[in-house]
């Protein structure tokens, strides 16, 4: 795929964490001088549209916001509201916490996308990227019961999805997820 071509797709921004173990809010901290949230939305400049999701819009977010529809604290939401708000079939999903993500990482996940698969999640290192995949928006309808069994994981619904599971190789560092002060440091 030509890397100058829009991907034909909604992405959609997760702001939604506590950031209790980073002790403010994640989007709001900055990476050479750069905010992580606006970071991450130029990154996604790629896609047709793009949105950011969370609890609430918070005073400096100058982004098209989505308030997260259900009342439950999990990645799940913000998953559900995206793709019920999408007019796309396909939804990029990816948390701000990742701030060493790249565009050829996201077009390689994105030439997997196949209208038979529900989600294209990436692995990396054996482990699952379920915030940093492409869902189709028929997972939507998928969600609501995933809730009703308790079950608010991401990785408990994968299980009930087809899922195209691609594996990545030599991406570790992209997928560096910043939970603490320290990690920020070490970015």
């Amino acid at each position: 795929m030509n890397q100058s071509t829009k991907i034909s797709a909604t992405a959609n921004i997760l702001i939604g964490g506590h950031s209790k173990r980073f002790g403010s809010p994640k989007w709001e901290a900055t990476v050479n001088g750069i905010r992580l949230i606006d970071r991450t939305w130029d990154l996604c400049g790629m896609f047709n549209n793009r949105f950011v999701i969370g609890k609430e819009k918070p005073n400096l977010m100058p982004y098209p916001f989505i308030r997260d529809e259900l009342d439950i604290h999990s990645p799940i939401n913000g998953l559900y509201s995206a793709l019920n708000h999408s007019i796309f079939d396909w939804n990029f999903i990816i948390s701000c916490d990742l701030p060493l993500m790249t565009n050829d990482t996201i077009y390689k996940l994105w030439e997997s996308t196949n209208k038979k698969y529900d989600a294209i999640i990436p692995v990396v290192s054996g482990y699952l990227q379920p915030t940093c995949a492409f869902y189709h928006k028929r997972v939507s309808n998928q969600i609501p019961k995933q809730i009703k069994n308790s079950d608010l994981s991401i990785h408990g619904l994968l299980e009930t999805l087809k899922a195209k599971k691609v594996k990545l190789k030599n991406t570790e560092k992209e997928f560096t997820n910043m939970n603490t002060r320290e990690e920020l440091e070490k970015i």
